[in-house]
């Protein structure tokens, strides 16, 4: 039997090329067998017997003398340029074992013997990596705070960890190979509605929901007395960001000057009307939604009440 010299062996991870001299090129997850036929394939003995009757798959570990598996690969016909192509994932029945380096020959066998081709480049079997996460959503109060993503999978397969939200910030674990933990902060939520973003991690969605900021008021002072000249005066709201209030005066001689609405944190101002009348008054201003009480005193004092004088 002549001695055949050509071999290729493909995949969509895998191309080896058998060439008297071997091609090394580390390759992944082979599928593919595929060879230039032997010189022989289509040759007879002067009997009509075959020459070359099938053709076999060894693998072997690198280094070793002799192959630690066989396949048998028939005798498929050529295409117009001699190739012969064959997938042996079927005849492989499952990967090889993951992790370890291999090469292997293509044997031309006939009724005389077996011939090999040159040894193929280096490849390995990996395993394809997955992950999980947990949780894959997590609600918090209006105030936001810190919060963490698990990431499970297996050694060696990276990972990166993004926000899609402004108000969501990846704190540490942006990047990881195997298991690992991403941390990440949530701003607190100034709208009185709910908002939801995501995290993005290991190519999976992680929901992030808080709640709506809960609005309370508080006043600097909620009362105030004047003298008949009336005057100027304030008031400081204090409440959360995205927390809106009004201010109103409930008395015509109260006027609201500034701050007749306000978000969050901010000053009402207004103007007290001089009192002309003989008697103190009392208004009120509304301001987010408390009562804020002004009175202002007389313009001169009343005349006394009914007296009589005393014999000394």
């Amino acid at each position: 039997m002549r001695t055949w010299r050509s071999l290729l062996l493909c995949g969509l991870c895998f191309l080896v090329v058998l060439r008297p001299v071997s091609i090394h090129a580390q390759t992944l997850n082979p599928t593919t067998v595929q060879f230039v036929a032997s010189a022989d394939d289509s040759a007879t003995a002067a009997d009509g017997t075959p020459l070359v009757t099938s053709y076999q798959l060894d693998f072997y570990l690198i280094g070793a003398a002799q192959p630690f598996q066989t396949l048998s690969l028939g005798k498929p016909t050529p295409d117009a340029s001699r190739t012969i192509t064959v997938d042996f994932t079927s005849l492989l029945g499952s990967a090889l074992p993951f992790g370890t380096v291999y090469d292997a020959t293509v044997v031309a066998i006939g009724p005389g013997g077996s011939s090999s081709s040159t040894v193929s480049n280096t490849f390995e079997y990996l395993s394809s990596c997955s992950y999980g996460v947990s949780p894959t959503s997590e609600s918090m109060g209006a105030a936001g705070g810190a919060g963490n993503v698990a990431v499970a999978t297996t050694s060696g397969c990276a990972w990166t960890a993004t926000s899609n939200a402004g108000w969501l910030t990846i704190a540490s674990g942006a990047t990881g190979t195997g298991s690992g933990t991403v941390n990440y902060t949530a701003a607190a939520n100034t709208l009185t509605a709910p908002q939801t973003g995501t995290l993005t991690v290991a190519g999976q969605t992680i929901t992030i929901t808080e709640s709506a900021v809960t609005c309370s008021y508080v006043l600097s002072s909620t009362s105030l007395t004047l003298g008949a000249a009336g005057g100027n005066g304030s008031t400081q709201v204090t409440a959360a960001s995205g927390c809106a209030w009004t201010a109103t005066s409930n008395v015509s001689w109260i006027t609201v000057v500034a701050g007749g609405s306000g978000t969050g944190t901010g000053t009402v101002s207004y103007l007290v009307a001089a009192n002309a009348t003989k008697k103190q008054r009392t208004g009120t201003l509304t301001i987010a939604g408390t009562t804020f009480t002004i009175t202002e005193r007389s313009e001169r004092p009343a005349p006394p009440g009914h007296f009589r004088v005393l014999s000394q």
